[in-house]
């Protein structure tokens, strides 16, 4: 019988939802009280993922004392495991309460005569250095054990030494004689040399000892001219110069002399890396010349990996000075620069074996920024096609080197977009090997150099369509394949986006849908309702809505084939009326959002795209409304006593009766549409920039006619005679539809100013609006993809106390007393954070509002149920951490409803409605009244009142 290892812990416990963090500290605390040494270390290592999934302060320091004594009383394995579990929760280390019961415990390791124990405790102490940076007894024990004559101890306190330096600065200055002696001691071996000079890059809390540790680290130069000690003393000398600020000229002096003059190549490279370094903080206190000498030094070598350390210093450098900036003396010309980096890029294979990395990646761009002359723009862009040239015709591959040109090449072109139709033509004449491994690459570049300039694509039209019918007619296509049919058709769809399509056009991609696997089929539907091809989208959705094993994905495919059908319905050429379509497509979209709720599970709500389908519904129902009511005009006629009405309101818009009531609803509609989307817009934390432009411009849309109708049936409203602002200068290629749309209905509507002088209804002005509302429906909508893709993911949990008992019931507070809330968070991110925006702030707002009692009613007035209070908090998270305290008052008793919310603040001052929202209620017992009663068998003069303490007093009436 096969052994099966069993473990006494859950595997997927710290993993499944319905485990609190009380349970999953509970199993592991059983785990450390085993009487097996590996069961304790399996407890050990699970607490890190403890951590990351309930990083609040009362578990942190709970589980950091448990395993303090763990520490204390275990062997040296269960010690080092401690350790790697405060290296791994250095985030977290900060929410310890209890740090001098935390520190007592571990220090009294420091007192064993084992020298592993006291060198693991002392690299515990540097792994907590942050939260324990001034106690003066650890800085003792460091000392001490630095002259101790176990290696692995003193190695060990080299470690902490290098932690605690960088936390304390009284640390630092105490032992700076120390480490300057031990550093210049003969005894002290060399390894331990090499690890004792990086202390030396924190002494530079005052200007003395600053100078002392500098001058010591150059005279090691000479002294120890091994390369590693070059390399480490270099880049001690560096961070201490990039602190000081002042010694920056010198240091630069430093590394150009290394530079030049040092035949080994790992130093010249580190001496680069540490001017790079440099030239972020101080640019502006180079020494004249400086960059001179490092393009002299790129026109000489012939190192490929040194060009783009070279490159990088110099654009960094150009980045950190003004072109007016006084001291500017140390930046050359722009001609020298680009001179340089056209020798960097290799003109002819026989004398560049391999081109480097990046060397490319700042030629001329920086230029272009700065809105300097690039006199030699022209030999960069030259040298640039040469290289892609190169890259592609040589039989070596090299991925990564082609990438980082083309990366170089988009770049000018976002720099400059005259330089599209050069490189588009350069690429399109390397588009005709289907079995290239470089295609995809190529059509990468190609749809960025469209998604800036789509015009520039459409002579490669023919070129593409060629080359997917021969990509169609591979038998067996492997995965490269594949991927080019899918690139090549997103290319066809970002050319002709707003553009008509041939039969050729659409049977090429209809072929290539029948001779594709179902994923990539999905991807290129996906492309296509990206850039408003809602036609060809329905058709391959609706293939594939039947290809799927999973129900929810079943109902998603329907309600995407439902919703590509409405937009294609909206622009069909059919001979519908515009309130046919409208109709037809409002019934579709209804038909996508019902599935859209089956298509929804616990884990993916799909909340962002049932409220985009939502609105999108509203607005296309408002158009509906208004057209309707525009026909209205020469439908009903004005009532009778419409003359009485305008008397009465001295509103001269009631003369036309029924028709202004309703284009005054539907002002309505369209600002309540409006609305919808600036509150979608705020929850959209997560989403891309092309995403939220879209909601931009749909909003826009919305304002748009609100301004429109209101200019006919309100006095004194008018329409906007400036452009429509969007948000941002360059409207990115899946909106440049909407925003034609938007432009050409303002240019329409900009005719309704001549004849709304008057206060009527004129015929001209519903024509007006009803080509306004057929401009806009034409309007073919690019769906964002954000609909589809999360590249970034951000989400607050909160925990909030007190709660009550047992879920769902209420607290307890009594009367006269204010009850305490505190709200803890933690903010969770994806693989790619922060990859559009952080955030920089949290609010916690608090609001509380008393109930009404259903079975008695008529108790409480209806003023004190409108009022609500709300306490706001704004904290800024420490570490993805933060904590919020409240003290709530109740006035009156009753049944109060309390609810947290979050809101997050990012970066740029911009406040986010991410939520989550919590909701508490709080029970507050009424104060009792007096309530006489009548007793039997007692005199008529006397009555019995009930006190709060439920006892009987007998009290006489007093005689009038």
């Amino acid at each position: 019988m096969l052994g099966v290892r069993v473990s006494a812990f859950n595997e997927n416990g710290l993993g499944e939802p319905d485990q609190d963090a009380n349970s999953a500290l509970t199993e592991l605390d059983k785990g450390l009280r085993s009487g097996k040494v590996g069961e304790q270390c399996e407890a050990i290592v699970r607490f890190p993922k403890l951590f990351e999934k309930y990083p609040f302060p009362i578990l942190i320091n709970a589980s950091l004392l448990k395993l303090s004594d763990v520490f204390r009383m275990g062997n040296n394995f269960l010690r080092l495991c401690v350790l790697r579990v405060c290296q791994q929760s250095e985030k977290h280390l900060d929410k310890i309460s209890n740090v001098d019961e935390f520190v007592r415990r571990i220090y009294s390791v420091i007192h064993s005569n084992d020298p592993i124990a006291r060198a693991v405790t002392l690299r515990i102490f540097g792994a907590v250095a942050a939260i324990i940076p001034e106690r003066q007894q650890i800085h003792h024990s460091i000392r001490s054990s630095l002259d101790s004559h176990d290696s692995v101890e003193v190695e060990a306190a080299i470690y902490a030494a290098v932690q605690f330096a960088a936390q304390s600065k009284t640390f630092a200055i105490s032992m700076c004689n120390k480490v300057s002696d031990m550093i210049q001691g003969q005894s002290t071996p060399a390894n331990m040399k090499l690890q004792l000079i990086p202390i030396l890059q924190y002494m530079h809390h005052d200007t003395n000892t600053a100078a002392m540790v500098r001058s010591l680290c150059i005279d090691l130069l000479p002294g120890y001219p091994a390369q590693d000690f070059v390399l480490v003393t270099l880049n001690t000398l560096t961070k201490l110069a990039a602190a000081t600020l002042v010694d920056i000229p010198s240091q630069v002096n430093l590394l150009l002399n290394y530079l030049k003059n040092d035949p080994r190549w790992e130093i010249k490279s580190k001496a680069l890396v540490d001017l790079y370094d440099l030239a972020k903080p101080g640019a502006h206190l180079w020494p004249p010349g400086a960059i001179d000498d490092i393009i002299d030094f790129v026109l000489k070598t012939k190192q490929t990996r040194i060009l783009t350390p070279a490159l990088r210093t110099c654009d960094t450098s150009l980045g950190g000075v003004s072109p007016g900036c006084a001291t500017n003396t140390a930046w050359p010309a722009p001609s020298s620069r680009n001179s340089a980096i056209s020798t960097a890029t290799p003109h002819s294979p026989p004398w560049r074996p391999k081109p480097s990395k990046s060397s490319l990646r700042y030629c001329a761009i920086g230029d272009y920024k700065e809105n300097l002359e690039t006199d030699g723009a022209e030999e960069v862009i030259a040298a640039l096609e040469t290289l892609i040239l190169l890259l592609t015709f040589s039989n070596e591959k090299h991925p990564a080197q082609l990438k980082a040109a083309l990366k170089c090449a988009v770049r000018l072109c976002e720099a400059k977009q005259e330089y599209c139709e050069i490189f588009v033509e350069l690429l399109g004449t390397r588009l005709d090997n289907i079995d290239s491994d470089y295609t995809i690459v190529i059509c990468e570049a190609l749809g960025a150099i469209g998604g800036l300039k789509p015009e520039t694509l459409l002579p490669l039209i023919e070129a593409i369509l060629n080359l997917l019918t021969a990509l169609v007619e591979i038998p067996s296509p492997n995965q490269m394949q594949i991927s080019t049919k899918t690139m090549l058709c997103t290319l066809i769809f970002q050319t002709l986006s707003g553009y008509n399509w041939n039969e050729q056009t659409y049977d090429t991609i209809l072929n290539v849908v029948d001779n594709n696997n179902l994923w990539a089929n999905y991807c290129i539907a996906r492309a296509a309702v990206r850039y408003g091809h809602h036609k060809i989208a329905h058709h391959i959705f609706r293939g594939l809505t039947e290809q799927v094993s999973s129900e929810h994905f079943h109902f998603w495919l329907v309600c995407l084939k439902e919703m590509s059908e409405a937009e294609a319905q909206l622009y069909s050429e059919d001979s519908h009326t515009l309130i046919t379509r409208l109709d037809t497509a409002v019934i579709h979209y209804n038909k996508a959002m019902a599935a859209l709720k089956a298509a929804s599970t616990p884990s993916h709500n799909l909340t962002f795209q049932a409220e985009y389908m939502k609105i999108r519904t509203e607005f296309l129902q408002c158009l509906v409304q208004l057209i309707y009511t525009c026909n209205i005009l020469c439908i009903v006629p004005p009532p009778a006593i419409a003359a009485t009405i305008v008397q009465n309101t001295r509103d001269e818009y009631q003369r036309h009766g029924y028709i202004t009531n309703q284009l005054r609803k539907c002002v309505k509609d369209f600002k309540n549409c409006g609305d919808m989307h600036w509150k979608l817009y705020q929850t959209a934390f997560d989403a891309d920039p092309t995403t939220l432009e879209n909601m931009q411009i749909l909003q826009q849309m919305c304002v748009l006619l609100e301004q429109c109708v209101e200019s006919i049936c309100v006095s004194g409203a008018k329409v906007r005679e400036e452009p429509m602002e969007f948000g941002s200068k360059n409207i990115r290629l899946e909106s440049q539809q909407l925003v034609k749309s938007c432009e050409n209905a303002l240019k329409v509507a900009q005719s309704i100013a001549e004849d709304s002088a008057s206060a009527t209804i004129t015929h001209k002005q519903v024509e007006i609006m009803k080509k306004i509302v057929e401009i806009l429906a034409n309007a073919s909508l690019p769906i964002p993809r954000y609909f589809f893709q999360v590249l970034q993911s951000t989400s607050v949990k909160l925990a909030i106390s007190p709660q009550p008992r047992v879920l769902g019931e209420f607290i307890s507070v009594q009367a006269g007393s204010q009850l305490a809330v505190k709200v803890e968070g933690v903010i969770q991110h994806g693989m790619r954070p922060g990859l559009f925006r952080r955030i920089g702030e949290v609010v916690i707002a608090v609001t509380s509002q008393l109930q009404s009692n259903p079975k008695n009613k008529e108790a409480l007035d209806a003023k004190l149920l409108e009022q609500v209070s709300v306490l706001t908090q704004t904290v800024t998270p420490h570490k993805d951490f933060f904590t919020a305290q409240f003290l709530l008052a109740f006035p009156r008793g009753g049944q109060y409803l309390l609810v947290v919310e979050a809101s997050v603040i990012d970066e740029n001052s911009n406040t986010w409605k991410t939520g989550p929202r919590s909701s508490l209620t709080v029970k507050v017992p009424e104060e009792a009244k007096l309530t006489p009663i009548s007793v039997p068998g007692m005199a008529s003069n006397a009555n019995v009142i009930l006190m709060p303490e439920d006892s009987l007093f007998v009290r006489p009436h007093q005689k009038k």
